[in-house]
């Protein structure tokens, strides 16, 4: 099945210690996903190195230059998201009779190109793997979702995306 990506939000579930990623595509269909903090750990990995791979990122040579890029980057591709909706409802839930799918294992292929999509592979216990092309805003929004929800859930895993302490410090209560 191929189809776009319409909305992306994840949550945090105390009774799973799991996150809970729901994907919903512009025809309708909808994903439910369990992620582990293990899993979240080593994806996370993946991710900046994707992120640290893109072709301005590459040009900084020093690396406090390389993370204050990516520090940059990240601010920018967030402000082009909007985080303050609730999940749509009414979609066809595709895991409704089975609940969540657990996420085993995966793998990130960077895009190539300057439009080139970042390919996130889900591989699920027990059900189907589930492919997504992630453009450079969804990536970082991904990101964004990772490093909030996982920081609501006390995981401690410190994640970040290049060195914030270089961006002027704004009004955090606001999402763009």
């Amino acid at each position: 099945m191929t189809s776009a990506l319409h909305q992306i939000t994840m949550s945090f579930s105390a009774e799973e210690d799991r996150l809970l990623l729901r994907m919903s595509t512009t025809d309708q269909t909808e994903f439910r996903f369990w992620l582990t903090r293990r899993f979240v750990r080593v994806l996370w990995g993946a991710l900046i190195k994707t992120i640290e791979n893109e072709p301005d990122i590459r040009r900084a040579i020093q690396p406090a230059a390389r993370k204050a890029v990516m520090a940059m980057e990240h601010q920018q591709a967030v402000g082009a998201s909007d985080f303050s909706r609730a999940h749509e409802q009414g979609h066809r839930d595709v895991t409704e009779g089975s609940g969540p799918l657990l996420v085993v294992g995966g793998s990130v292929r960077p895009g190539k190109g300057k439009n080139g999509l970042t390919v996130l592979n889900l591989q699920t216990r027990g059900g189907p793997d589930v492919k997504l092309g992630l453009n450079k805003n969804l990536l970082h929004a991904l990101c964004r979702l990772l490093i909030d929800t996982t920081t609501h859930a006390g995981w401690d895993l410190g994640l970040t995306v290049g060195d914030a302490g270089v961006l002027a410090p704004g009004d955090r209560t606001r999402v763009h």
